[in-house]
C-alpha cells in the first residue's frame, strides 16, 4: 500500500473532507496520524463530535491517545464549522495552543488545525490553516524540525 504524503493544508483539508457528512449539524473533531516524513499513517480518526448546541469539545488527551495508537509521530487536527464561517472562535485558538503545548512535550509535533467549512462540491470545499495564516505561535521553529515550510512540506 503507497501511503500518500501532506504536502499542502490542501493535501489535508482533503482527508478530513472525506470523512464529513454532507450534511454537517454538528462540529466534529479529527485527528490524522502521520509518520515523521508526512505519509499518512490512518484515515482521520473522530475523536469528538458536537453536543446539542452543535459545538465539539477540542479534547487534547483523546487527540493523542489517538493519534499515540496509530503510532504517530505527528499530527494534523481538523474540526468543522457547520455555519460556514471559517473564522477561529478564541476557544479554537485556545484549543491549539494547549494542543501545541501537549505536542511539545510528547514530541509528536501539531502540523497544523485546520478549520473546515462546508463539505459541499459546489462551496469548493472551503477550509482555513491555522499554521498557514500564522494562528500556531511559534510554529516556524517547530516547521523546521518536522521539515514543514508554510504549512506544507519542503
Amino acid at each position: 500500500m503507497v501511503r500518500q504524503i501532506i504536502l499542502s493544508p490542501a493535501d489535508a483539508a482533503d482527508f478530513f473532507r472525506s470523512v464529513l457528512p454532507k450534511e454537517q449539524k454538528e462540529e466534529r473533531v479529527f485527528v490524522l496520524p502521520l509518520d515523521a516524513h508526512g505519509k499518512v499513517l490512518a484515515k482521520p480518526i473522530l475523536v469528538s463530535v458536537g453536543s446539542e448546541d452543535g459545538t465539539a469539545v477540542i479534547d487534547a488527551g483523546a487527540i493523542f491517545r489517538e493519534a499515540l495508537k496509530a503510532g504517530a509521530d505527528e499530527i494534523i487536527v481538523a474540526h468543522n464549522h457547520p455555519s460556514g464561517d471559517l473564522t477561529p472562535s478564541k476557544a479554537d485558538i485556545a484549543s491549539t495552543k494547549e494542543l501545541k503545548a501537549l505536542a511539545s512535550r510528547l514530541g509528536v509535533p501539531l502540523v497544523d488545525h485546520i478549520i473546515m467549512g462546508s463539505s459541499s462540491p459546489a462551496s469548493g470545499g472551503e477550509f482555513v490553516s491555522l499554521a498557514e495564516s500564522g494562528r500556531l505561535d511559534g510554529i516556524c521553529e517547530e516547521c523546521k524540525s518536522a521539515n514543514i515550510k508554510s504549512g506544507g512540506r519542503r
